[in-house]
Order: C-alpha cells, then sequence, then structure tokens
C-alpha cells in the first residue's frame, strides 16, 4: 500500500476545499472569482493660478483661500519707481486702474505706472526681472505656458518670456490697451481705446482680425461659448462671435463704460460711470434690470457719482463698488439690494469674493474684509493713499497695488489685536 504523508494529505484536502469554493461561487453569481482591482489613484492637481485678469477668459475665478483668523497684516511691500508723462502731470506709481496681479507659483506678475511689467517672488517680494515699456502698463499680465502678454499706455501689446522678460514680439495699436487680454486657443482677443476690437496669434502676434468702429474699449473683454462680451466708452456693450468677430447683439447702457462684463445665470452684469448695474439677457440683450447708487444719475457720468469697478458674480449675488464710497450687494436675479457697505473713500477696483470673504481696496488707501453674507467688516488696514486697482487671492494672501507706488502682500494674522469698529454695513430692504 503506498503510503500518504500528512503534509501532503492536508496540502490536498486544503486545494479541494479552494476548489470547491470557486466552483460554489462561480455557480452562485455567474462569474470567475477574480482578485478586486488595484484602487484608482488620481493625479494630483495642478496648484490653482491667477493667470488671467479675474482669474479666467469668463472673468470667474477670483482666487482661493483658506483664510487664516485674525486682523490684516503686511507681509511684504515692495517698492516701484514713478513716472510723469502726457496724462500725468504728477507722477504715477504703483498699480493704477484695473491693475491686477497674476499670480502662479513662486512668482507674482504685475503691472506698475512707472512703465515697467514687474516678476517677484511670492515669499519676499524680492525683483526676479522686469521689463521696461514707453509708458505705464495698466492691465493684468496674462500667464500663458512660458509667456507673459502685458500692455498698458504706449499703444502696444506685449509677449515676454516668462522666465527673464525678453521679448517674444509685440504689436502695436492705434492707441492705449488698458484692458487685459483673453488668450483661447492659440488666439489673443482685447479691445483698445483705438476703438477696435482685436484678434492675434498667440505664436507671433499675427493679426487675424481687427473689428474698427466699435467705441473706445477701456476695460477688459469677457469670453465665454465662443462669444465676447464687452462694454465701450460709446454707451454700447457688445456681443461678439469669437471666430470671426461679427456682432451678435449690442444693446444700450446709456454712459460711458469701463466695466468688465460679469456673465452668469443667463444674465451680462455690466456698470457705468452714470453710477447704473445693468443686467442683460444673454441670447438678444435685452435689459433684465438696473440699479442706481447714490447719487447715480442715468447717462450722466462723473467721477463723483460712477462706477469704474467691475461687477462680481458669487452664489446668486453680484457685488460691486462705486464712486459713492459703498461696496454693494445686489441680488444677481433682480438687482434688488441685499446690503451696502460704506468704505472711507470711494471704490474704483473690483471687489472678488473668496472662501466667503470680501476684498476690495478704496481711495482712501485702504484695504477692507467684509463677510460675503451681511456685508459686516472683519478687517481694514490702511497701506497707500489712493487704491484703485483690484487684489489678487492665493492660498489666503492679498496682493495688492497703491498709487503710493508700493505692491503689497497681506494676510489675516491673530497676534494683530482687533480694533474697535469704527464703520459698519449700511443694511437697507431689498429694492429695485
Amino acid at each position: 500500500m503506498k503510503y500518504h504523508s500528512p503534509c501532503n494529505l492536508s496540502a490536498g484536502v486544503g486545494l479541494a476545499i479552494i476548489i470547491c469554493s470557486a466552483v460554489f461561487l462561480l455557480s452562485c453569481t455567474g462569474k470567475a472569482v477574480t482578485e478586486a482591482p488595484p484602487p484608482k489613484i488620481e493625479p494630483p492637481k495642478p496648484p490653482p493660478t491667477m493667470s488671467f485678469w479675474l482669474g479666467s477668459p469668463e472673468r470667474n475665478f477670483y482666487g482661493t483661500g483658506p483664510w487664516k483668523d485674525g486682523q490684516l497684516k503686511i507681509v511684504w511691500e515692495v517698492k516701484t519707481g514713478f513716472i510723469s508723462g502726457r496724462f500725468h502731470k504728477d507722477p504715477w506709481g504703483g498699480t493704477s486702474w484695473p491693475g491686477q496681479p497674476s499670480v502662479e507659483g513662486d512668482f507674482v506678475y504685475f503691472p506698475s505706472a512707472d512703465g515697467n511689467t514687474y516678476c517677484i517672488r511670492r515669499d519676499d517680494g524680492s525683483v526676479v526681472w522686469k521689463f521696461q515699456a514707453k509708458d505705464s502698463m495698466k492691465a493684468t499680465p496674462v500667464i500663458v505656458g512660458d509667456r507673459i502678454i502685458d500692455s498698458g499706455l504706449d499703444h502696444h501689446v506685449y509677449c515676454l518670456n516668462k522666465k527673464d522678460g525678453t521679448l517674444i514680439w509685440d504689436y502695436e495699436t492705434g492707441f492705449e490697451v488698458d484692458g487685459s487680454v483673453v488668450v483661447v486657443d492659440d488666439k489673443l482677443y482685447f479691445g483698445g481705446e483705438d476703438h477696435s476690437l482685436y484678434c492675434l496669434t498667440l505664436a507671433d502676434g499675427k493679426l487675424v482680425y481687427k473689428i474698427p468702429d466699435v467705441g473706445s474699449i477701456e476695460g477688459s473683454i469677457t469670453y465665454k461659448d465662443g462669444r465676447i462680451y464687452v462694454s465701450t466708452e460709446q454707451f454700447y456693450l457688445y456681443c461678439f462671435n469669437a471666430a470671426d468677430g461679427k456682432v451678435i447683439w449690442k444693446s444700450l447702457i446709456g454712459a460711458d463704460s469701463d466695466s468688465t462684463p460679469a456673465v452668469a445665470g443667463g444674465l451680462v452684469y455690466t456698470a457705468a460711470e452714470d453710477g447704473v448695474v445693468r443686467a442683460y439677457n444673454q441670447e438678444d440683450g435685452k435689459l433684465a434690470w438696473q440699479y442706481t447708487t447714490e447719487g447715480g444719475h442715468y447717462g450722466r457720468g462723473s467721477e463723483s457719482i460712477g462706477i469704474w469697478a467691475s461687477p462680481i458674480f458669487s452664489d446668486g449675488k453680484i457685488y460691486i463698488g462705486a464712486s459713492d464710497g459703498y461696496l454693494h450687494c445686489l441680488s444677481a436675479d433682480k438687482g434688488e439690494l441685499i446690503w451696502r457697505f460704506k468704505a472711507r473713500g470711494p471704490i474704483w477696483g473690483t471687489a472678488p469674493v473668496i472662501d466667503g470673504r470680501v476684498v476690495f481696496g478704496d481711495k482712501a488707501g485702504w484695504i477692507h474684509m467684509l463677510s460675503a453674507e451681511d456685508g459686516k467688516e472683519i478687517s481694514e488696514i490702511k497701506i497707500g493713499d489712493n487704491i484703485n486697482s483690484t487684489p489678487a487671492v492665493l492660498d489666503g494672501k492679498i496682493y495688492i497695488g497703491a498709487f503710493n507706488g508700493h505692491l503689497y502682500c497681506l494676510e489675516p494674522d491673530l497676534s494683530i489685536p482687533e480694533p474697535s469698529p469704527t464703520v459698519a454695513p449700511v443694511i437697507r430692504k431689498r429694492r429695485r
């Protein structure tokens, strides 16, 4: 008789059990038993960047938190130069309207009234490079791959090497280009104060088309779903087909408008120098509603009553500052006032909303941080004599310039004592 060792016997019994179990599972499920697939590992998402005016071609990315607790403090500041020219008898310095910095990786890029586009380090504000133009630079630098696009008062659009600021190409227009460009699918779109809408190739700055006689365009254009939306000095809001520059519709605003339109929820929002905020139907340009700020008057514009800021859409609300010194929060669907906050001076810069907080500067030189929900002030700090520009916010840090020639980095800090409240929001019933 053949002898079987206990080990061989045990192994055979174990194998039989495994086979029977597999057969049982197969008969019950109708599927072969296989090992579970390995867990799917998502590749890390690239860090957010502020690479356009208001963050994107759609002008709807306002920055990122998280916010620290505490009062605002200056982390660092960098001093730029000053310039005098044909439009500024008194020297200009720092960032002027609209002048929002761009932020990517370890670097901040910003236009300066001294005629330079700067690249500085985010951690300490030290200058990496600067590009000298012929007059003040005003537009937000656009970051596209290894390139920077910027423009200003000297009639030129410049394409620079992001690494060292050397010139790749430049395109000369007929007058100033204050607004920031949009780049989509290797095409570059912008408006000029020579009354024209432009489309260039990103690669070499060659003209694709130029639409003349549109009206002077001082603000930035908005691109959404193949359409371009832009306000003009000649009282009109336009909607263009981006592919060929043909007009889809145009609507009368009633006053000079420098605002960048906001497009959301089927409406196009803009504002004008008569102190009126307006919303239009996105498809046909028909007026949906309008809201008049304090002192505003249809068709009559002035620095004392006008709006130079751009509307911000967030969570069903519109946020916008005005020369009346108030930051207004409106319902986006009807234009009814939800709350308004009285700043220390007129508000020309745009007020982005990030993680439930509104951040903006005023012409008295103060930076304000409010609750987006009810307009209550969280913190304020004086950094200069005049702030016309718009803050860029990334990772809970604020980058903004003032007319004193400085660019600042700020953030909240618990070690800063909370001041006694001196300015409070004014809450009113909703109205048209």
